[in-house]
């Protein structure tokens, strides 16, 4: 256990795979699909939140009731197209193997769609770099809910997490279950608004986390 933690959970999309941006395209032709465009910026603030959340968030509970599903099959459709172009962010196996020397139990919280966590899984070399998963069939309410977080620790019977994310919604959700967490700038999102959220501690990028690692692991300890 290192600083009083014994696991470490990480979101994948924006975190350790780039593809936070291909995600707010797939939704913008999703929407646009349907006659209700949405942009493409107001749709980036909302990537990290689960799909059943970021629909009426970003539109209206009236158009989530009436196009709700098509606008999901869309989006994956949509993302279906462009996940080839998705890769891993610098240093994402090597942080993965680091939090893993440092003594912590390594579960890649994701609320993506299996068959869209399997590709990211396979360039991890998740089999080998974690010791658990999970996707959106894993839990019935998405970010920021924290019921996702809940049962990736679950999954490896810890008592103490650390959170690493990229999005807002990673930290409200980790902060719900009493999570500390360290933001990383991957996604798009601004060190100012990851520290409002409650992140303590913000680097670039996984390499970036990975060179500070004892320090960011102080920092989620509160020392």
């Amino acid at each position: 256990m290192t600083e009083g933690f014994d696991v470490a959970l990480l979101d994948i999309d924006g975190t350790l795979l780039d593809s936070t941006y291909h995600h707010a395209v797939a939704w913008a032709r999703a929407f646009s699909g349907v006659g209700h465009p949405v942009p493409v910026w107001t749709l980036h603030r909302h990537i990290g939140m689960g799909g059943d959340r970021l629909i009426p968030a970003v539109s209206s509970a009236e158009i989530a009731e009436r196009f709700g599903d098509e606008l999901t099959e869309r989006h994956t459709r949509a993302y279906d197209e462009l996940i080839g172009e998705t890769g891993l962010l610098p240093g994402a196996r090597e942080l993965l193997d680091g939090l893993r020397a440092a003594g912590l139990r390594v579960v890649l919280a994701s609320s993506s769609q299996p068959q869209h966590a399997e590709h990211a899984l396979d360039l991890l070399d998740a089999g080998d770099r974690t010791d658990a998963w999970t996707t959106s069939e894993d839990a019935s309410e998405s970010k920021p809910d924290p019921e996702l977080l809940e049962k990736a620790l679950e999954r490896v019977e810890g008592s103490r997490a650390v959170m690493i994310g990229d999005a807002t919604w990673d930290v409200y959700a980790a902060a719900e279950a009493d999570i500390p967490t360290i933001g990383l700038l991957s996604g798009g999102f601004g060190e100012g608004e990851l520290r409002a959220a409650g992140a303590v501690a913000v680097y670039a990028d996984p390499a970036d986390l990975l060179s500070s690692l004892g320090e960011a692991l102080r920092l989620a300890a509160g020392e």
